[in-house]
């Protein structure tokens, strides 16, 4: 191999690796475009959960309220 075939390659091969690099950024750029939607997604489902969790034991409350004047209503129906 003569000196210019080997510059010729190695030529190539930087080109071939600079190539490469360019995708490698480009799908890092990609996924952390993905990684702040997910995260954004995430929050927003995390602050409706803690919504829907504060709900569910408002609700838990009043049912218990609920159920202690039933049972009252009913004992004073028994006693008549």
């Amino acid at each position: 191999m003569t000196k210019k075939s080997d510059i010729q390659k190695l030529t190539d091969e930087i080109a071939r690796l600079m190539a490469a690099l360019e995708d490698v950024n480009f799908e890092c750029q990609r996924l952390e475009i993905i990684n702040s939607n997910l995260d954004f997604q995430l929050k927003s489902v995390s602050r409706e959960l803690k919504q829907n969790i504060g709900m569910l034991e408002t609700l838990e409350e009043e049912n218990k309220k609920l159920s202690q004047e039933n049972r009252k209503l009913k004992k004073e129906l028994e006693n008549k």
